[in-house]
């Protein structure tokens, strides 16, 4: 996990397009409503969200390409029952390949 992430202050984390795997409710299967994702200075332009349930096998959800807007909310379609979320930054909002992030948050509900 990176720990600066998650983290509610002006530090970044920055990659080359950049992949964010996640863990969903300690590894139980849960529903996945949204993402809400804060770029830093050259945030993410287009991002790729993908679900599993095991860590080698992805699934592609949508492709979303970020408005104008400070923090993105993507919106995840359909119904989709994981235990891992990645999130692929495709590029940044200057069409470079160095990405940014601030802060990253996952909404949705236990399934049991």
């Amino acid at each position: 996990m990176i720990e600066n992430v998650l983290e509610d202050d002006e530090k970044q984390y920055k990659a080359l397009q950049p992949n964010f795997d996640f863990l969903v409710n300690g590894g139980a299967e849960s529903y996945i409503a949204s993402i809400k994702v804060q770029g830093g200075d050259t945030g993410p332009q287009n991002m790729e969200v993908y679900v599993s349930n095991v860590m080698d096998s992805w699934t592609l959800v949508k492709k979303y390409s970020s408005s104008k807007e400070k923090v993105q909310n993507l919106i995840i379609p359909g119904e989709h029952i994981c235990k891992f979320v990645r999130l692929r930054c495709v590029n940044n909002i200057r069409g470079g390949n160095l990405v940014s992030v601030k802060h990253i948050q996952i909404n949705g509900l236990p399934r049991d």
